[in-house]
């Protein structure tokens, strides 16, 4: 008697718990970790604490739990009398994050290098064993220490011949610049820029070695380049987008089944992480970090939300939306 007596007030307990979790999830708690973990990424990328590709992968975690908080809040407030739904819910949010963070994450960690080579004007011919497939050719400029604040830039081109003699020419600019910041009233101060890395697709089908033909560097006087292969493991853009959009027309279905006259928050959220991950994944930069994350995120949101939040508008023109929503409300 007493046992089942414990057992009766321990399950009111458990229950209570999972209602406080359940609201903290809804309302503040997703949210407030977001924020947490982006002030963290920011902060100790400032300070060198934490290297650039560990606090920009962090930095996308957060924004995904940002997202999700928009989306999972009502989503639970709905089901809250149901703990399997919540659970459900939970474990959705947790995949749809992951999912999205993966390209992040292969696009900051490339891995261990296939090749290093360093590009100098007298070195031409030198072969490279690389294999079969696709890989990313990273070329990073190395300047020598400024006396001053002067605008340097580096100009390159050079030339990889392969066995079946293709030749692929790869030119640009690389270097560093100063900048005038405003300080409010306090005055200026000066923002040294540096664009030292770039990136690009190299394709070996033959499988063997490429050859290095010309090499011309201008610009900054005992400047070196040097150059880094790596395996190249993300899926290519038409994938990825054709990936995306079946996500985001998912997403809207499940929006449009849960409540039609609500505003489409996953599928806008899901349009917006697949945008960022095509601008992020498709960007030259050889070593991207907190600034990249950030710019991909801006402008994939510019680019997916309006597109979806027009799908959206003509989806609940339909007719079979509108039966939808008449059945609910009867």
């Amino acid at each position: 008697m007493a046992e089942s007596k414990h057992v009766s007030r321990a399950r009111p307990q458990r229950n209570l718990q999972l209602l406080a979790l359940e609201e903290a999830l809804a309302t503040w708690l997703l949210p407030a970790t977001g924020v947490t973990l982006l002030a963290i990424a920011t902060l100790l990328d400032a300070l060198d604490i934490l290297a650039d590709p560990s606090a920009a992968l962090l930095a996308v975690v957060a924004l995904l739990l940002l997202a999700v908080s928009a989306v999972i809040g009502p989503l639970l407030s709905d089901v809250r009398s149901s703990h399997v739904a919540s659970a459900v819910l939970i474990a959705g949010a947790a995949a749809w994050i992951t999912i999205f963070a993966i390209p992040f994450a292969i696009r900051l960690f490339p891995g261990a290098p296939v090749a290093t080579v360093a590009f100098e004007p007298r070195h031409t011919g030198e072969s490279l064993a690389l294999g079969s497939g696709r890989f990313d050719l990273v070329l990073d400029a190395h300047l020598p220490v400024a006396s001053d604040r002067q605008n340097r830039e580096l100009h390159y081109a050079l030339t990889l011949t392969d066995a079946a003699g293709a030749s692929q020419r790869l030119d640009g600019e690389l270097g560093d610049r100063w900048q005038t910041r405003r300080l409010g009233r306090r005055g200026t101060a000066p923002v040294h820029l540096e664009h030292l890395s770039a990136s690009y697709p190299i394709d070996n089908p033959s499988g063997k070695s490429l050859r290095v033909d010309d090499v011309t560097l201008s610009g900054v006087s005992n400047a070196t380049l040097s150059g880094t292969f790596y395996r190249h493991r993300i899926p290519g853009e038409i994938w990825l987008l054709s990936a995306g959009t079946l996500l985001t027309l998912s997403a809207l279905a499940f929006d449009l089944w849960s409540d039609p006259q609500r505003t489409p928050a996953t599928a806008l959220a899901t349009a917006a992480a697949t945008g960022a991950v095509l601008v992020f994944c498709g960007s030259a930069t050889g070593h991207p970090g907190l600034r990249q994350i950030f710019g991909s995120t801006i402008v994939g949101g510019i680019g997916g939300v309006p597109i979806t939040a027009l799908v959206a508008w003509l989806a609940r023109r339909s007719s079979w939306i509108r039966a939808l929503t008449t059945r609910r409300a009867s």
